[in-house]
């Protein structure tokens, strides 16, 4: 049977009604939808932009290779040159919370170790700003009593041991240099390393494999310069004298091998890693570096009030008899 005019119009106001219910339960399109669905794309645009370029610093400190301003624009930013200080600013927040490490700028070139043509361009490009070297490289920030071994292992590149006799040896290298004034003549450098018992050769980056247990120092020395930890200059104007080639402290090498760590490496190699006096005035004379404390026992976290409650308790210590020397308080307390 057809529906009467009576059921049409009910089924038309029952329609009406649903398309008014549907508007209003339905957001107010004021124009600002699309702005919001705008802004919600550049929002994702500029995470997905911190996440690849903290990828990016990550893969370039895996290479040991600088982290350049230049490859951040060409291969991370792409068209949105612009973003740099928010997404720069956005991956040093991410790789500190996540990987405790964080992106400084390495020091520009000695003007020194430059050439007669690379003074003249750079007197001509000088500018009123500071220089800077639109480089950088990931350094850790965790605390200090976090950076041992146990945590901050040696990265497998190749294999653990070889990475820890690479360090190794460019940081003493980096050691001996800095505590010759900076520059070391290429025979001083090799007399070094003949002590060192790598005049011809040194660990390969994987010394496990018998096949290639070792490589040659050339090689390695030409590693060390490619990543910036050692800079060998030639003077061309001596040229064929022993003396026209000298070595000295890379970019890479003063940031990641500071005066601390240099002194660390003396107090180990000469004092064994107990306190010395005498070495730490040295150290703090060359490297200007912070004196030592040797640390403090339990017993020794109150100090006495008075020098004769001192004397009392070196006196209630016992009666073994003391080491000769004039550090044995320091000593016993340590």
């Amino acid at each position: 049977m057809p529906p009467t005019q009576r059921q049409r119009r009910q089924a038309a106001e029952s329609d009406e009604d649903e398309d008014v219910h549907q508007r209003l339960d339905s957001p107010a399109d004021d124009g600002n939808s699309e702005v919001d669905h705008m802004h919600g794309v550049e929002r994702g645009e500029t995470s997905q932009l911190i996440k690849k370029l903290v990828r990016y610093a990550l893969a370039c400190e895996y290479s040991r290779t600088p982290i350049r301003r230049d490859g951040i624009k060409e291969r991370v930013l792409g068209i949105h040159g612009r973003e740099f200080k928010k997404v720069f600013a956005g991956a040093q927040k991410q790789l500190r919370a996540t990987f405790g490490m964080e992106m400084v700028e390495l020091p520009t070139k000695d003007r020194n170790l430059l050439t007669v043509e690379q003074k003249r361009k750079a007197t001509k490009s000088q500018s009123q700003k500071e220089p800077t070297s639109n480089s950088y490289m990931l350094v850790s920030v965790l605390p200090e009593h976090l950076r041992v071994p146990d945590i901050i292992a040696p990265s497998k590149v190749q294999s653990a041991d070889g990475e820890a006799a690479y360090i190794g040896i460019y940081t003493m290298l980096i050691a001996i240099i800095t505590l010759s004034g900076g520059e070391l003549s290429d025979p001083r450098l090799r007399r070094y390393l003949t002590r060192l018992n790598a005049a011809e050769n040194m660990p390969s980056s994987n010394p496990n494999n018998e096949n290639a247990p070792s490589e040659k120092t050339e090689l390695v020395l030409q590693r060390m310069t490619k990543q910036g930890y050692l800079v060998r200059v030639a003077d061309n104007k001596n040229a064929g004298d022993d003396d026209a080639i000298t070595w000295h402290v890379g970019p890479r090498g003063k940031v990641e091998v500071d005066n601390e760590a240099i002194a660390a490496v003396v107090r180990e190699v000469y004092g064994g890693g107990r306190p010395n006096e005498d070495l730490e005035r040295k150290l703090q004379a060359s490297l200007k570096v912070k004196e030592r404390k040797p640390p403090r026992s339990a017993t020794a976290d109150r100090a006495p009030t008075t020098i004769q409650e001192d004397e009392e308790e070196e006196d209630a210590e016992g009666n073994d008899e003391p080491e000769p020397g004039p550090s044995t308080r320091r000593g016993r307390r340590g």
